[in-house]
């Protein structure tokens, strides 16, 4: 796993239980595997343990925030209450990736591996 949920408690503060925090962090790890074709084996420590480096947790840290705080927010185009007013970037296919703003994705580009061998055979 990227981190433990006890590490993720230290920064984050969230009325999550454990066991969906814990789920939350198993998908966004197949998620950043699954984006970067890295399955980052390299960063096995001693005892066969994946140790994903700072940039990889901080990051992951930043999706799991927007998750939280942000996704039921996501397509609103303007609000005004009073002279109070938001307004949100539209997300669309080409801002998104993987269901998270492509901003938040930059840290996994030194990750990224290329993928061969999907083709068709005919």
């Amino acid at each position: 796993m990227i981190m433990t949920v006890e590490e993720l408690r230290q920064i984050i503060t969230t009325n999550e239980t454990n066991q969906g925090l814990a789920l939350r962090l198993q998908a966004l790890e197949r998620a950043i595997q699954g984006y970067t074709n890295n399955n980052f084996r390299q960063f096995k420590n001693a005892e066969g343990v994946i140790e994903y480096p700072a940039d990889i947790k901080l990051g992951a840290i930043n999706l799991l925030k927007w998750e939280m705080e942000m996704r039921d927010k996501t397509g609103i185009a303007s609000e005004t209450i009073s002279r109070h007013s938001v307004t949100y970037q539209g997300r669309d296919a080409s801002n998104m990736v993987n269901g998270y703003p492509a901003e938040l994705m930059g840290f996994l580009k030194p990750y990224m591996k290329a993928q061969f061998g999907q083709g068709l055979i005919l």
